[in-house]
């Protein structure tokens, strides 16, 4: 039985929120009854969590070349870092659900992503297309690192996600850069100082 899209939707929405405890009546108000704290930032759907950290909202590619750099301080052992940037978050989004959701639903891949299942059923293989995107490179030579980033548009990436059940997305565990048309290297405009 395959699930339409707003079935498939509501049900993967539920899967992401806690359920909620009902307390006894007359009962006192506990740590788990009481309002959540309200967060200074947006809520982001936690199977994004990891590629937020691959995208910069800017339309620069400086910006985005300063953002890629910087994602290595937090991965010392990283030799490339690719950000995904001149397109919104919810089209990015938008585009890798839809893209499981057609496979879900046996309809064939149209737009700009297309996703696969794994042949166990425990991994999303997702191939978003018509980006634009910075990939920083990191050598090291003499002991010293050396970076070089590449600016690319209408490029391709690849994303691994979990997948739930064998038909529902998890979490996005990895990304990394296809092919695309070379623009230009971008130099930094804080570039490190030695």
């Amino acid at each position: 039985m395959a699930l339409n899209t707003l079935e498939l939707l509501l049900l993967l929405l539920g899967l992401s929120r806690p359920s909620p405890s009902t307390p006894r009546p007359g009962a006192a108000p506990t740590a788990t009854t009481l309002p959540a704290a309200k967060s200074q930032e947006p809520p982001m759907p936690n199977q994004f969590e990891f590629l937020d950290k691959h995208y910069d909202p800017t339309d620069i590619p400086e910006v985005a070349a300063q953002t890629a750099y910087e994602r290595f301080g937090n991965y010392p052992n990283a030799h490339t870092s690719t950000v995904i940037f001149n397109v919104t978050w919810s089209a990015l989004t938008d585009a890798i659900s839809r893209a499981v959701l057609t496979y879900v639903n046996g309809g064939v891949a149209s737009g700009s992503a297309a996703a696969t299942l794994s042949a166990d059923g425990r991994q999303w293989n997702i191939v978003l297309t018509g980006l634009q995107y910075v990939n920083a490179t990191r050598t090291v030579v003499q002991g010293r690192s050396e970076y070089s980033i590449a600016e690319y548009n209408n490029g391709c990436v690849f994303v691994n996600a979990e997948a739930i059940g064998g038909q529902l997305l998890g979490e996005v565990v990895h990304l990394s850069n296809g092919f695309g048309t070379w623009v230009q290297d971008v130099k930094l405009k804080n570039p490190p100082a030695f």
